[in-house]
């Protein structure tokens, strides 16, 4: 099994944000989550989880304390998941339908 160690800042639509590497578990922690609305497709997400979960890693996306998504290996389907035929994806609600509907500025 492939381990991978590292941490990364990034930029991304005039948001900041850090991925950082232990192992299997991957961890990318943004400012802003509004930047993410509307970045992945259905069938991007989808595509990833199965790629992580087929090589053994997890993802992991935050905002501060506030889990946004989690996909891959030891992801457990959650409803939001089975409603929208992603395996191996937990969505936050809110997140989730923001994303969907396209807002740009989520209230806290």
């Amino acid at each position: 099994m492939l381990d991978v160690v590292g941490k990364v800042e990034i930029e991304f639509g005039g948001s900041r944000g850090r991925l950082v590497a232990d192992g299997q578990h991957f961890v990318l922690d943004v400012d802003e989550p509004s930047v993410l609305t509307g970045v992945v497709e259905l069938g991007s997400l989808r595509s990833l989880a199965a790629a992580l979960s087929e090589t053994g890693f997890t993802l992991q996306v935050r905002s501060g304390d506030r889990q946004l998504l989690l996909a891959g290996h030891e992801t457990k389907t959650g409803i939001l998941g089975r409603l929208l035929r992603l395996p191996r994806v937990q969505l936050d609600s809110r997140f989730a339908l923001q994303s969907v509907l396209g807002r740009n500025n989520p209230r806290p």
